[in-house]
């Protein structure tokens, strides 16, 4: 399901009666790693005090949408082009003056 050197999202850090070492919640990480005994995820942001392999379990992490964020951008620039350019009066426009005239 997931890979090394993969950026996660954290979407559970909820403790019970252990500490979880700083993780928080909407906060990425990068995968550095797996447990060996229950393919928990060592990250290498932070490091889980609980494990012997300072592994988290995968159930509190998901993988960084990227296809979400290039929709958005691309809805952005769409909306860029749309936007409609004033049009400048003419009559409005500055106009020059001969500083000999003033005189």
């Amino acid at each position: 399901m997931f890979k090394v050197g993969e950026i996660v999202v954290c979407v559970n850090a909820k403790r019970k009666w252990y500490r979880l070492g700083g993780l928080e919640k909407n906060e990425m990480y990068t995968v550095t790693g797996f447990n060996p005994y229950d393919g928990g995820l060592i990250l290498k942001e932070i490091k889980s005090p609980r494990s012997g392999c300072n592994a988290y379990a995968v159930s509190r992490f998901r993988k960084v949408d990227y296809s979400f964020a290039d929709n958005i951008l691309q809805d952005l620039q769409v909306q860029e082009m749309q936007v409609p350019q004033p049009q400048i009066n003419p009559e409005l426009q500055p106009q020059k003056f001969e500083l000999s005239l003033l005189n």
